[in-house]
């Protein structure tokens, strides 16, 4: 109870201007903090940045999207926006005040980092059926299982 991150998110085919694309109540709006992230700007990663994963040069051969350059954002037709509203709470006094705004930063960071992933990566999942996208989710996820079961063991035999 004292520790939470609750994220919510809607993809709308839109430009990133539906205003409360997740029906946010007046308490909630009054609170946020709106952040607009461009998959495409390398400012907020730089020490994570991998060539591969650059939206300003990769062009997928199956959709033929990218690269996203210049006003890209105001340009692409087609065009997905993709709106999150990330609750952080963190109650133990006197940290709150620090700790609540360092886990919303990594909370940008990291979804900027997964969606420039994602759209680096069209050309493996796109045209997917809903049966292999949801056998890919239950292979990343067993990877995952298996990287956090090795890390355990690693670090409580050291």
């Amino acid at each position: 109870d004292n520790f939470k991150i609750i994220t919510e998110s809607m993809h709308l085919p839109d430009y990133g201007n539906t205003e409360n694309a997740l029906g946010a109540d007046a308490e909630v709006l009054n609170q946020r903090e709106v952040v607009y992230l461009d998959v495409s700007d390398d400012d907020q990663i730089k020490k994570t940045y991998k060539k591969e994963e650059d939206p300003k040069l990769y062009r997928s051969m199956k959709t033929g999207r990218g690269p996203l350059v210049g006003d890209w954002a105001k340009e692409c037709d087609p065009v997905m926006t993709c709106y999150k509203l990330v609750t952080v709470e963190f109650k133990w006094w006197p940290f709150q005040s620090l700790v609540e705004p360092i886990i919303a930063s990594w909370m940008c960071k990291a979804t900027l980092i997964l969606h420039r992933q994602l759209f680096c990566n069209t050309d493996e999942w796109c045209n997917m059926t809903i049966d292999q996208l949801r056998a890919l989710e239950d292979e990343t996820q067993n990877k995952l299982a298996d990287k956090r079961h090795q890390e355990s063991t690693t670090q409580t035999s050291i």
